[in-house]
């Protein structure tokens, strides 16, 4: 694919040059190497002059040609519904998204219950000396923020370091780490953990102090 630049022609190359299927030129430079038949052009990027709103450059080029033309925003929410639409991609990414989900709220849950479970005695003991119950479900509660708050900033640690260094590799290039992205994965996994923690709480919550005395 070629991309016709009319806006700028002095664009640097990138850090390390390697074979990448694009192309930035001025159309007057770019038919001296393919040639001047039109349907060879994918599109035409164009930059508006100071004070010129791109919507309204828009509707001109619209009003002028015949042909779409589009914001970067609207170019690439385009796209977006396009890869929704006609591939799997979005299928497929929300299987593993959903598998991963699962797995994770099984794990944890599954580790907030054992750690209940070895510790029914110290939890009954407190109860006996007339802990509440509230202040122990905040003490469950605590631990579990502590424990996704560690793992939630090793994970994202990792992820941003994987994106630093894949950023210039042609296969991720555009590739970007946004912060709407880290905002989600973190209310998410909150949510989850927060809910895995409630199995235990409610073992908890049922017990009988007098669980202290026996054997």
């Amino acid at each position: 694919m070629i991309i016709w630049s009319a806006s700028s022609v002095s664009q640097k190359p990138p850090h390390r040059l390697r074979p990448f299927p694009v192309m930035f030129a001025r159309y007057s430079q770019a038919i001296k190497f393919v040639g001047s038949e039109r349907n060879q052009l994918s599109f035409v990027l164009v930059k508006p002059q100071p004070g010129l709103a791109v919507h309204a450059l828009c509707a001109r080029i619209e009003e002028h040609t015949g042909l779409r033309a589009v914001s970067g925003v609207d170019f690439a929410w385009q796209t977006v519904r396009y890869y929704i639409r006609n591939t799997g991609i979005p299928v497929n990414f929300g299987i593993t998204i959903g598998i991963a989900l699962i797995v994770g709220a099984v794990v944890a849950g599954q580790t907030f219950y054992i750690f209940t479970l070895e510790n029914l005695k110290q939890f009954g003991a407190l109860k006996a000396i007339g802990v509440t119950n509230r202040r122990i479900v905040g003490m469950i509660l605590l631990q579990a923020l502590t424990v996704v708050t560690i793992g939630y900033a090793m994970g994202s640690g990792i992820a941003g370091v994987f994106f630093s260094i894949t950023l210039r590799n042609d296969p991720t290039r555009g590739l970007v780490l946004l912060w709407q992205t880290m905002t989600g994965v973190a209310v998410v996994i909150f949510l989850v953990v927060f809910l895995a923690s409630l199995l235990s709480i409610r073992r908890v919550l049922v017990l009988e102090p007098a669980v202290v005395f026996r054997g």
